[in-house]
């Protein structure tokens, strides 16, 4: 019996572990952007992207994606965004890319960094603080953080048959 009852109790952790797994997961979703997860958004080579940053403070990365960047999406350039603990918001674009913006007294002033990244979002640094939001046409690999995730289900699955 005793037996029983720990294979039972292994089954609810490894139940609730998965589920708080996927909770996690999909906490910070932001609809036509793919979280990498921590840290800056890296080309395939590990290089930085370009950034154009408004000096305020975004309540989360929904809208620092939807209402900020994603008006960029239609520029060739634009990769995605970037969301920090902070509260700050950077828009993504490749060497060269940014676009020209309006500083003037009635709207908050826009801060920029030329760097050299280029072409679609195919990692993270891993620095914490960041979070990596890639933009949904702009992918050089598919679906990191799924695949991560895919590959601890799948470990989990595998303790769990074993016990």
């Amino acid at each position: 019996m005793p037996r029983v009852l720990n294979n039972f109790m292994c089954q609810i952790l490894v139940t609730a572990l998965l589920l708080l797994a996927i909770q996690a997961n999909a906490k910070d979703d932001v609809e036509g952007y793919t979280n990498l997860g921590k840290g800056s958004c890296q080309d395939q080579r590990g290089k930085m992207y370009s950034y154009l940053q408004r000096s305020v403070k975004f309540p989360n990365a929904e809208t620092c994606g939807r209402q900020e960047c994603e008006r960029f999406s239609n520029m060739g350039a634009y990769r995605g965004f970037e969301f920090g603990v902070a509260q700050r918001c950077k828009c993504l674009f490749d060497a060269e890319g940014i676009p020209a913006v309006p500083n003037d007294a009635d709207t908050p002033t826009y801060v920029s960094k030329t760097d050299i990244g280029n072409g679609g979002v195919g990692g993270v640094s891993g620095t914490p603080g960041t979070y990596c939001y890639r933009f949904g046409r702009n992918s050089a690999v598919n679906n990191i953080r799924m695949g991560g995730f895919t590959a601890t289900l799948l470990a989990s699955a595998t303790i769990y048959m074993m016990l």
